[in-house]
C-alpha cells in the first residue's frame, strides 16, 4: 500500500507529514524574507510571498510595505509579490555615509533585492516616489523590467507640482533648512503631529487623504513609521529627488506601462499623470475618480482589478510567462 506520508528533513532530524499538510508546507515555502546587501554594505530588508511572475513594489517617501498590503493579498495567489524597505526606512538599516541617501542609492537598493532573490526580470509597481524609482531603474536596467505600473507619482521635481503651487518648493526649502539646523526639535514636532488625535482629520481637511474611504489602521501605521524615520534623511532624500527629471527618458520606455492618476490628488496633480501617458509610447492610463494621493489604499479593489486586466492582456502571455519563469 502506498504511503500517504511525506518525509522532510530539518535541523531536528526527519519528520513525516501527512498529505493534508503538504499544501501548508508548500505555502510556507512560498514566503521568504531577509536582508540584501546593497552596494555600500547597507542592509535592505525584503519580504517575498507567492510563486510565479515577480511583482516588485516600490514605496513612497517615508512609507513602508503596508501600503502594498492590498496588492500583496490579491496577487500572491498567482504571482511572487516582493516588498522591501528603502535604506533608513522600516527594517532596513541606515547608510553609514549620509551622502548615500539619494534616489540613485535607492535604485541600487532595489537591484540588491532582485539579486538576493535571484530575480532577473519583473513587473515594477511604484507609488509616489516609487514612480521615480521604477523610472530610474528602467533607465539603468531595462532588460530586467517586464512592465511598469507607476501609481500617483511624478517623473521628477515633485515640489514643482506639489499642491499645484509655485510656492511649494520654497516652503520645502525652509523645512529642509529647519530640519538640518534643529534635528531634535524637528523630530519632536513630527512625533507630536503624528500622535495628535486630530492628524487623521487634518489629512482630510487638506485633501491629502479621503478619511471615509481609507482604513484608519493604515494611516496609523504610516504615521507611526514616518516618525521613526530620521527627518534629516527624509528632507535630504526629497531634496535629491527634486534634482531629478526623467521627462526626456519617458519616450524611450518600450515595455507595457500602466499609469494610475487620481482626480483629487494634491501631491501629484492629475495633469502630471496625463503628461506621462502622452510621453510613454503605448502606455495606458486609469484615472481614479474621487481618489487622493493614497487611492491605492482608498480604492484597492479598483486598483487590483485594473492591474490584473493590464497584466493579463499585455504582460502575462504564454511567451512572456515562459520567459519570466525561466529568468
Amino acid at each position: 500500500m502506498k504511503s500517504n506520508l511525506l518525509t522532510v528533513q530539518d535541523s531536528h532530524g526527519s519528520k513525516q507529514l501527512s498529505q493534508s499538510h503538504r499544501g501548508k508546507l508548500v505555502q510556507l515555502h512560498r514566503t521568504k524574507e531577509g536582508y540584501a546587501t546593497s552596494f555600500d554594505g547597507t542592509k535592505i530588508w525584503y519580504h517575498s510571498v507567492g510563486k510565479g511572475v515577480p511583482i516588485i513594489c516600490c514605496n513612497g517617501l517615508g512609507c513602508s510595505t503596508f501600503y502594498f498590503s492590498y496588492i500583496e493579498a490579491y496577487f500572491k495567489k498567482s504571482f511572487q509579490v516582493v516588498t522591501f524597505d528603502y535604506r533608513g526606512h522600516g527594517r532596513s538599516g541606515p547608510p553609514q555615509l549620509k551622502t548615500n541617501f539619494t534616489i540613485s542609492s535607492l535604485v541600487k537598493d532595489l537591484k540588491s533585492v532582485l539579486d538576493a532573490l535571484k530575480i532577473k526580470q519583473a513587473i515594477f509597481v511604484g507609488h509616489s516616489m516609487g514612480t521615480q524609482i521604477v523610472y530610474e531603474f528602467y533607465k539603468s536596467y531595462p532588460r530586467r523590467c517586464a512592465a511598469l505600473i507607476p501609481c500617483f507619482g511624478t517623473f521628477g521635481k515633485p515640489m514643482d507640482t506639489f499642491f499645484d503651487s509655485p510656492l511649494s518648493k520654497y516652503v520645502f526649502e525652509g523645512i529642509y533648512i529647519f530640519n538640518h539646523l534643529f534635528p531634535k526639535l524637528s523630530k519632536t514636532m513630527g512625533l507630536l503631529m503624528a500622535r495628535s488625535p486630530f492628524s487623521f482629520q487634518v489629512g482630510g481637511w487638506l485633501k491629502i487623504i479621503k478619511p471615509y474611504m481609507v482604513d484608519k489602521k493604515i494611516v496609523d501605521q504610516y504615521m507611526d513609521h514616518f516618525t521613526k524615520v530620521d527627518p534629516v534623511f527624509l528632507s535630504k532624500l526629497l531634496r535629491d529627488w527634486q534634482q531629478y527629471n526623467s521627462e526626456e527618458n519617458l519616450k524611450n520606455i518600450r515595455i507595457p506601462t500602466l499609469i494610475f492618476g487620481a482626480d483629487e490628488d494634491k501631491f501629484t496633480p492629475l495633469w502630471v499623470a496625463k503628461k506621462m501617458h502622452h510621453l510613454i509610447p503605448q502606455s495606458e492610463l486609469l484615472i481614479v475618480k474621487k481618489g487622493s494621493h493614497v487611492a491605492i489604499v482608498e480604492q484597492p479593489e479598483l486598483i487590483n482589478l485594473r492591474m490584473e486586466k493590464f497584466l493579463k492582456e499585455r504582460v502575462i502571455t504564454k511567451t512572456n510567462r515562459l520567459k519570466l519563469s525561466l529568468a
